[in-house]
């Protein structure tokens, strides 16, 4: 028997073959978003806490530069030929060590001439003393007139200031000697020698090389204000505040700094003031030059309170917000912080010691409202634990 196939038929099993799957997707979507509607309206577990009350110590963090207590230029305080260095470049040298020679032959020369000098005119002196010597004699005799003695007088005290000045350029000539061996002016590592053997140096030709001393150094850093004034208000005018600097690999400096100096204003443009500290560096690991991260600690305690950073979302320029669990509802509660504790933030405003944040799990959370199974941490910790020794028992 044949079956007869007509166009409306036809037509209605074409119709049927493209809106079944239509229909099948719409319905398969309604499920779905019913299934993930039931699936957000089911409370989603995270684990809570309160804020934490720190009690430490006042403390600041800044940047800092090591510098070195004494660095001095050597120069050429004579003009001379130079004619050779005693050191090697970066070597350790003490106070006095002879580090360069001048030629020191005209020197020596002017020496002897400002000696000659001494000589002749001492022996004019001895013979002008006994010139006026023999004239006040002679007066008394009424032997020769006043004008003579006065003459005599007169030659002789010519002569002593001739002597006087004579001894005065000889010492000058000893000390320009002197100059010619050109020394280093304190303990230190000497640097880069800048002008080198055979060149004519004067005073004005610059610094030879520059010598930097070790220990102690020094390491300066600005601190804000509002840091400054925390600080100033928990020590004794700094005095009692300890100082310590951390190297770029993470290692923190093994010796404690004092500070030195505080300077006497608020800088108007970066709001900050400048201080300084001494560090003993008998090993020379502080390198002047060096920056370094420098941590400030005031005996005075203060309690703070601390929030994970791992808890917190947003950012300084548009805030810190927390998730807080309110009638088992999320809450959004924004934060003010100010400084890090141990991977912690210190909370300034916003938070209170009886709230309730969440501290993990934050990724569940998606909206202001959504309902939450709270779990406490230190549960959570002891079912962690539980587990832990379960599987250590088989």
């Amino acid at each position: 028997m044949k079956i007869k196939i007509t166009r409306k038929r036809a037509a209605a099993a074409i119709l049927l073959i493209i809106i079944l799957p239509i229909m099948y997707n719409k319905i398969a979507g309604q499920i779905a978003a019913y299934i993930q509607r039931k699936a957000m309206m089911m409370p989603k577990e995270v684990i809570v806490d309160n804020p934490h009350i720190e009690s430490v110590n006042v403390s600041a963090e800044a940047t800092g530069r090591v510098e070195a207590k004494y660095s001095i230029d050597v120069v050429a305080r004579v003009p001379g030929f130079l004619m050779k260095k005693y050191f090697k470049e970066g070597d350790f040298v003490k106070k006095g060590q002879l580090l360069f020679q001048i030629d020191p032959r005209e020197y020596e020369l002017e020496v002897k001439n400002s000696a000659a000098n001494v000589n002749q005119y001492s022996a004019l002196l001895k013979n002008a003393q006994q010139e006026l010597n023999r004239a006040n004699a002679l007066i008394k005799e009424d032997l020769i007139s006043r004008s003579d003695v006065d003459s005599s007088l007169a030659t002789r005290n010519q002569n002593r200031a001739l002597l006087d000045a004579a001894k005065q350029q000889l010492e000058l000539a000893k000390v320009n000697l002197g100059y010619t061996s050109i020394k280093s002016p304190i303990d230190g590592r000497i640097g880069k020698v800048n002008i080198t053997e055979g060149n004519y140096v004067t005073a004005t030709s610059g610094a030879l090389v520059n010598v930097a001393s070790t220990n102690p150094v020094y390491v300066t850093f600005s601190l804000k204000s509002d840091d400054f004034g925390k600080l100033l208000r928990a020590s004794n005018q700094f005095k009692d505040v300890d100082v310590k600097v951390q190297f770029s690999d993470g290692n923190w400096y093994d010796k404690i700094g004092k500070i030195n100096f505080v300077d006497n204003r608020i800088d108007e443009n970066s709001g900050s003031i400048t201080l300084r500290a001494t560090f003993e560096n008998p090993r020379s690991w502080l390198v002047p030059g060096d920056y370094m991260k420098v941590k400030l600690t005031a005996p005075k305690i203060v309690n703070y309170m601390t929030v994970p950073q791992a808890c917190t979302k947003g950012d300084a320029m548009s805030g810190y917000y927390v998730w807080a669990v309110e009638n088992n509802k999320s809450v959004r509660k924004n934060i003010e912080v100010s400084d890090e504790i141990n991977n912690n933030w210190v909370v300034k405003d916003g938070l209170a010691e009886s709230d309730v944040i969440v501290v993990s799990g934050i990724q569940n959370i998606a909206a202001e409202g959504q309902q939450l199974k709270p779990v406490k941490q230190s549960e959570e910790e002891n079912n962690q634990q539980v587990k832990v020794d379960e599987k250590d028992n088989i």
